[in-house]
């Protein structure tokens, strides 16, 4: 008998004895038993398979796995009272006795029972390994740096942001990792999702505009829905997840201890706030530039946009230099105040090796 809901969490399924077994490969009815049930919840089937990983890990090659796991469970039990134990220990003089060494071999179970937890439960420690990563960028201490990626996407990184790309992002897969705050500008593609992970959610998307903030040393993530659509999903509860609709966003705590509450419960969305003077949503105040030019060469209007977006800026034709511009714009992106200024004035421009080069 299994004895675990569809809701249990990694960590007790790695301790169940039955489950050992099956792991194990010693019985044939566990086997059995353990296959069958999955697949009567695929939603769980990653979860389930990271288990059968961990045990195995945790267990080649050092000696009677049986007799290690049951001492992971036991150091699990007892992981509150480990600060007591290191405590206790400094007091004990080293002897050859069997009970001491019994003793150091408990110690040693809740020690790795702890870094399991730490290491494993922790979502900031499950970061995307090095050799996955093509490219990363950061905005350092920078108040705003402009990315614009291979599939035509515009992000803008906020001060102490990252993003790391996925190896084969510009094969099609379109993921990236993201420490700090951004603001996507992505590019439509219905057969290929753009994946946005954090620590703490993955936000998934075809075509959208919205805002990510998820830094490290806070308490919350938040989602901000400009246009389109986007799923957010729960690392901490696998198969939580709300959906946004415009002018909405989603607040979610950064806790790591895996509660067992419902989507709805998790997650706190309300509507977007807007400026009262501006009338835009204040959560995306920060990338937002207004833009008020009278009569000024696109000389000077291209260094003005470089500095608030961050990106370098090349005008390469000098007749285009003295195009003057008058109004006021206001724009998610370094890329749409570039278009609006095209209605007024024609000329082109391309966007290689994140530098804007324009031309006549």
């Amino acid at each position: 008998m299994i004895g675990l809901k569809d809701d249990f969490y990694i960590e007790e399924l790695i301790c169940n004895e039955s489950f050992q077994q099956y792991c194990l490969g010693i019985s044939l009815e566990d086997q059995i038993l353990w296959s069958e049930w999955i697949e009567t919840i695929p939603h769980r089937k990653a979860d389930f398979e990271e288990a059968k990983k961990i045990v195995n890990i945790l267990n080649v090659k050092q000696g009677s796995r049986l007799i290690q796991i049951k001492e992971l469970k036991e150091g699990i039990k007892n992981r509150n009272a480990f600060a007591e134990k290191i405590e206790l220990n400094k007091e004990v003089k080293l002897n050859p006795k069997p009970s001491y060494l019994k003793y150091t071999i408990g110690v040693a179970a809740a020690v790795l029972a702890v870094l399991f937890l730490y290491f494993y439960l922790n979502p900031y420690s499950k970061d995307k390994a090095d050799n996955d990563i093509s490219e990363i960028f950061s905005s350092g201490k920078s108040v705003r740096k402009t990315i614009v990626l291979s599939d035509g996407t515009v992000i803008t990184l906020a001060k102490e942001s990252t993003i790391k790309l996925d190896k084969s992002f510009d094969t099609g897969k379109r993921e990236l990792w993201l420490t700090g705050e951004a603001f996507f500008d992505v590019k439509h593609d219905a057969t290929h999702p753009f994946i946005v992970h954090t620590s703490f959610n993955d936000v998934s998307v075809l075509g959208t505009t919205f805002n990510v903030k998820a830094y490290p040393n806070s308490k919350i993530t938040e989602t901000s829905l400009i246009h389109g659509s986007v799923r957010v999903d729960s690392k901490t509860n696998p198969g939580h997840f709300v959906v946004l609709k415009p002018n909405q966003k989603v607040i979610s705590s950064n806790q790591p201890e895996r509660v067992d509450v419902s989507a709805n419960k998790e997650y706190q969305v309300s509507s977007l706030q807007n400026d009262t003077l501006t009338k835009q949503p204040v959560e995306t105040k920060w990338i937002r530039s207004r833009l008020d030019i009278d009569d000024l060469p696109l000389s000077v209007i291209a260094q003005k946009l470089q500095n608030w977006y961050g990106i370098e800026v090349k005008i390469e034709d000098d007749e285009v230099k003295d195009y003057r511009y008058s109004g006021t714009f206001e724009n998610e992106t370094i890329v749409k105040t570039l278009e609006a200024l095209q209605l007024s004035y024609p000329f082109k421009f391309e966007i290689k090796n994140n530098k804007i080069t324009i031309k006549k």
